[in-house]
């Protein structure tokens, strides 16, 4: 081979790549097999964590960890919750023990009733206010009946001292007497009886004087209850009735003024409408013989509480009174309205407006007031101008 030939060979070798090495088959064999082995290692792992979490934690959620405290009892109230119908199962009132710090009631209640419990002579069943039942607020009014003074205050309501079981009643004509029913979700209920006479508290064998801010309080409560578990569209717009007897309207022994259901729920005596007005009715009657006819009458929903401060006025305590339409020696009214509200609790109240033979406006037990301008011009709007 010449020089020449071996240039041109070397230059054609250096030209071309040099071939890769064969693979290693063996090593490629290795690193899948060790691959394999730690996806293996790995899911063992995991598998031994689930199962020794759950094996440890099962019984925690069947039995409850003991390291976490359980929650509170939250279940609804056990016992009865039936109103009494007389005072019969009243503990005696000299009998129990005033002047101690034990807690009248105990704390935890749920739910409190409140009973009007008749005494003789009281109204009849269809007449006083049935039983109504807080479930908001119910601690406050624990703690009310709690801090209630620890000794009954004598006849003007003042505190006094004394032994444990003297007490100075008054003798006014009561013909009901409140009852607060307190259940609880763990224990037996638990009744306060009241006597507005002797001006005590008791329950079981423990005694506290009274105080009336309790049963404010408890009312103040179940109105804000009814508001907010009453929707509007749901009450009703009263009706004028057609026809009514003349005697519905006069004041008598027997007919103590217009009927007021709206009152039943307010402690207070005024403002007469506490809550706001949902709707009314404004009816106007002539006189034919004892029987009293609608002539005129009108309905608002969207203007009712607007109308509610000119109520309140019109028949506040300190309104101008007159004996117009009173008993005994006054005749019936020839013409007169009636008024009919429903306020957001969905109760009522009447208002009566006598026209002639004099004019009164009446509400409720008291006597009838001169009618202010603004209730004048208030049923001018509704009905027209008032009979003269």
């Amino acid at each position: 081979m010449s020089r020449d030939d071996s240039d041109v060979r070397r230059l054609l070798a250096d030209a071309v790549p040099p071939l890769a090495a064969p693979p290693d088959r063996l090593a490629a064999v290795g690193d899948r097999v060790r691959r394999r082995r730690r996806r293996l290692a790995t899911g063992s792992t995991v598998a031994l964590v689930l199962t020794v979490g759950l094996v440890v934690g099962l019984p925690r959620l069947v039995t409850g960890d003991p390291r976490v405290p359980a929650p509170a009892a939250t279940g609804g109230p056990v016992g009865d919750a039936t109103c009494p119908t007389d005072l019969g199962r009243r503990p005696g009132l000299d009998a129990v023990r005033y002047g101690d710090d034990v807690p009248l009631v105990p704390a935890g209640a749920v739910e409190i009733t409140l009973c009007q419990v008749p005494r003789a002579g009281g109204p009849a069943a269809d007449e006083r206010a049935g039983p109504r039942v807080l479930t908001t607020g119910v601690d406050e009014l624990v703690r009310l009946l709690n801090a209630l003074p620890a000794r009954p205050a004598g006849p003007d309501r003042q505190p006094r001292p004394g032994s444990d079981g003297e007490l100075r009643c008054t003798l006014k004509a009561v013909y009901e007497e409140a009852a607060f029913l307190l259940r609880y979700p763990d224990r037996d209920p638990v009744t306060v009886w009241t006597d507005e006479n002797c001006g005590v508290a008791v329950a079981g064998d423990r005694g506290r004087g009274l105080d009336f801010a309790v049963l404010g309080a408890f009312l103040d409560r179940y109105r804000a209850q009814l508001v907010a578990t009453t929707d509007p569209a749901t009450v009703a717009t009263p009706t004028c009735p057609a026809s009514m007897p003349t005697a519905r309207v006069r004041l008598t022994p027997s007919n103590p003024g217009p009927p007021d259901r709206i009152a039943r729920n307010q402690a207070q005596p005024e403002p007469v409408l506490m809550t706001s007005l949902v709707a009314l009715a404004a009816c106007r009657y002539t006189v034919d013989g004892d029987t009293a006819r609608l002539v005129r009458h009108a309905t608002r929903r969207a203007e009712a509480e607007s109308l509610r401060t000119v109520f309140n006025t019109a028949f506040a305590e300190s309104a101008k009174r007159t004996d117009c339409g009173g008993w005994p020696g006054y005749p019936p009214p020839t013409a007169f309205d009636v008024v009919i509200v429903a306020d957001a609790t969905g109760a009522t109240a009447e208002f009566w407006v006598r026209h002639t033979p004099c004019r009164s406006a009446i509400h409720g037990y008291g006597r009838g007031g001169e009618p202010t301008p603004e209730l004048l011009a208030a049923l001018t709007r509704l009905l027209g101008g008032a009979p003269s």
